[in-house]
């Protein structure tokens, strides 16, 4: 008798970072700007960012094709923004999977203390979530 326990193949967002800009050089990602608050900008008073996402996997999670993405929601879980559905492939721990969306919401968002909440998904099942506060920009 076993009483050995198996895993199932855990898979984990270990990375959720909102940016400024990025810029990508050798397969190598670079973000600029970390953000931990989001305030209009340019002329139309609109919010742009990119959202990095990384996914691993234990030794034990299944190789193949899954699908991520990213989604934006309200507090209240309507969602606002989402990116497109990307195809990663993970392969126990040896190989992670990373995706990198770009958004631009509109300026007309309310922001008197608004948050809004960033979910990473795998397969439709939310692995990562953070909050990031709206700020209007001061005048100086």
């Amino acid at each position: 008798m076993d009483n050995g326990r198996t895993c199932d193949g855990v898979v984990e967002c270990t990375a959720l970072v909102l940016a400024e800009s990025c810029a990508e050089l050798d397969g190598r990602i670079t973000l600029f700007g970390i953000l931990d608050e989001l305030r209009p900008n340019g002329a139309d008073g609109g919010y742009s960012f990119v959202i990095y996402a990384k996914f691993e996997g234990c030794e034990h999670a299944d190789g193949g094709e899954r699908r991520a993405r990213i989604l934006i929601t309200d507090e209240e879980g309507e969602v606002l923004e989402e990116s497109a559905e990307y195809s990663v492939w993970l392969s126990g721990e040896e190989s992670p999977a990373t995706i990198l969306a770009a958004f631009d919401l509109p300026g007309d968002l309310e922001v008197e203390e608004t948050l809004l909440w960033v979910e990473a998904e795998l397969d439709e099942e939310t692995l990562a979530q953070t909050a990031i506060p709206l700020r209007e920009r001061y005048n100086v």
